[in-house]
């Protein structure tokens, strides 16, 4: 099926470009050739092209150049009925030659100016981006044609694949560019003199949350003494090993308050975590109390149950001062291991949590908190065989070399 003929004078012309009464040969065997309008067959498009005299056994020359650019045209002609359609035309604004385009007599949204079909061969070196964005600054939308849009003599429309002058035109500037000047005023406006004020914390809110955003101790933990006065008194190792070390500092403040500082660290990620409790004389009798209950806890089989939610174990609730109350709890997530939470909540119901996975041993690791904290509050030791440290814990005197966190 030819879509390539010629005048009488030679020259080649397309079948977009003849009219029913034109004389018009074939490329090869110079024979009068017909014109053939778009039409239907069997409920498919067909192209405009041209046909040999009955009987002829000439093909015609083949250009698939031709036949796409036909297609493409014939189709825009029945998409744009009462547009101009035209090959291989000069875009207005641009020096860029469309292979097909359709013109509209007036913008019409959401098109613009004009519909062009741009026809890209697979070794085709055309750069894409620049010429759509001349055709889009110059109002026209355009769609990059493929041979696989191409279907016998039709060609179908990707949607989404048809770039329209708005918004893909819409110029990219910066800062206050294109603004009035009266606008480009208060957008930019003339550099003011620093005005610096220093507006201080409100004292209960440093009490209750500074601890939390800075360690007391930090630089200061291989030396155990800050310059403002925190003391780091003792210190217990939970997770000496593996992936995540967990442990336990006892810090002494300034005003000879005590706290508990709970670490645990990640050594491939890095990023230490903490968090800081203040524990009040009523602490260790309670501590006590929390390490027997544990230890039953873990008798009765609770800590193996694998339900879909949270077991519960026993808990030590105590309140520091009058800004927030804490807690340690043991408990099973659901499907998944055993957690040590340590929790603080303000007045305002605000809570902050830590947590760690229990391993084995740490019942006993956590029972050496009870020698250094009783004589803290000048209690003697109590005895407790239940809640006895296990052979495999060990107590720290300071904190490893890896745990210090400067």
């Amino acid at each position: 099926m030819p879509y390539l003929a010629m005048r009488p004078n030679g020259d080649r012309v397309l079948s977009l470009d003849v009219k029913d009464d034109d004389d018009i040969l074939c490329p090869l065997c110079e024979e009068p050739l017909f014109l053939r309008r778009s039409h239907y067959n069997r409920g498919r498009f067909v192209s405009k092209h041209f046909v040999h005299p009955s009987g002829s056994e000439c093909a015609g020359e083949s250009n698939l150049r031709a036949k796409l650019k036909t297609i493409a045209a014939m189709k825009l002609r029945e998409i744009f009925e009462s547009a101009t359609v035209d090959h291989e035309r000069t875009i207005p604004g641009t020096d860029r030659i469309a292979d097909v385009v359709a013109t509209f007599s007036e913008e019409f949204y959401p098109f613009g100016k004009g519909f062009i079909v741009e026809i890209q061969h697979k070794h085709d070196d055309k750069e894409i981006d620049s010429i759509s964005w001349d055709y889009l600054k110059a109002g026209y939308s355009v769609f990059w044609a493929y041979q696989s849009d191409f279907e016998g003599q039709d060609m179908k429309f990707v949607e989404h694949r048809v770039k329209k002058p708005w918004p893909h035109a819409v110029p990219i500037v910066e800062g206050v560019d294109g603004y009035p000047e009266s606008v480009q005023r208060l957008m930019d406006p003339l550099e003011q003199p620093e005005v610096m004020v220093e507006i201080p914390f409100p004292a209960k809110y440093l009490r209750a949350h500074a601890l939390e955003v800075i360690p007391p101790l930090r630089g200061y933990y291989d030396k155990g003494v800050s310059p403002e006065g925190w003391e780091k008194i003792d210190a217990v190792s939970l997770h000496g090993k593996g992936r995540e070390r967990a442990w336990i500092n006892i810090l002494r403040s300034p005003s000879n308050h005590i706290f508990l500082e709970w670490w645990k660290k990640d050594t491939e990620r890095g990023n230490p975590e903490y968090m800081i409790v203040h524990i009040g004389s009523e602490f260790p009798e309670r501590f006590e109390a929390f390490m027997e209950d544990t230890k039953e806890w873990f008798d009765s089989g609770s800590a193996d149950q694998q339900v879909a939610h949270w077991v519960g174990g026993a808990s030590l609730s105590f309140r520091g001062t009058e800004l927030c109350e804490s807690w340690i709890s043991i408990a099973k997530v659901p499907y998944g291991p055993v957690k040590i939470v340590v929790a603080r909540r303000d007045k305002k119901r605000n809570t902050r949590t830590w947590a760690v996975d229990y391993r084995k041993g740490d019942l006993g690791r956590l029972a050496t908190l009870r020698h250094p904290i009783r004589q803290l509050f000048g209690e003697p030791e109590m005895e407790a065989e239940a809640t006895k440290p296990s052979s495999d814990s060990k107590r720290a005197t300071s904190n490893p070399p890896e745990m210090v966190w400067d």
